[in-house]
């Protein structure tokens, strides 16, 4: 048999991953077997193996598609802003809560599955592993964005970058889930604006006395 040319292999493996994506969006990841993902892609019982090792990996290749598709959409919205935004931690939360919100309301049913692998993750440790990753990897990236918020006076001095990077992602995640249960609810607009208004900044009546308080600092793109 002739190999599959690599961008129609390519092709297939997507089809595959859309398949799957259907079939967890309709009945749910337990509920899904491979021969429903097959049915729904059109393809013999034995197809998709060809392509994942099983359920579990099919659904952590969706994972790893929504991270790369939301991390593009992250940094394009970045790369949109004018440099005096980019040097303000503030703004830039701002442009990734509202890119995680694009993303979430154009990819609707991928969202929703994935949303399903943070409840899985206490019973499936491969699953498990790749939620922890994605979760590490965006609280160091936020709590590096309020470090450089506090020094910028962007937030209050004795603000805790780890917990307040908890707790957007948190907040984050549960917009998310309402959304879900209740679309066209909220104006994802209105909520990451809030979401990345946190703690006032550091204006009390210390502050103002103190030399300089009026200054924004330069601080480094993130």
């Amino acid at each position: 048999m002739p190999k599959i040319a690599e961008h129609a292999r390519a092709a297939r493996r997507e089809q595959i991953i859309a398949a799957g994506l259907a079939c967890f969006a309709r009945c749910g990841y337990h509920a899904t077997t491979m021969a429903d993902v097959a049915a729904q892609a059109g393809v013999s019982k034995g197809t998709p193996y060809l392509y994942f090792a099983g359920k579990e990996a099919l659904f952590l290749a969706l994972h790893e598609e929504w991270d790369c598709g939301a991390g593009q959409r992250v940094d394009a919205t970045i790369a949109t802003l004018s440099e005096a935004d980019r040097r303000s931690p503030r703004r830039v939360l701002h442009a990734v809560a509202a890119a995680i919100a694009a993303q979430v309301t154009a990819e609707p049913q991928t969202c929703r599955v994935l949303m399903e692998a943070r409840a899985m993750a206490a019973h499936e440790p491969t699953i498990a592993a790749a939620v922890r990753a994605t979760d590490t990897r965006a609280h160091q990236q936020l709590t590096e964005l309020i470090t450089a918020g506090v020094r910028a006076r962007e937030w209050p001095a004795g603000t805790d970058p780890a917990l307040a990077a908890r707790l957007i992602t948190a907040a984050l995640y549960g917009l998310m889930a309402q959304w879900h249960l209740a679309p066209g609810s909220f104006s994802w607009d209105a909520a990451t604006a809030a979401l990345a208004c946190g703690p006032a900044p550091d204006t009390g009546s210390d502050a103002a006395h103190r030399p300089g308080a009026g200054e924004l600092p330069a601080v480094p793109a993130t």
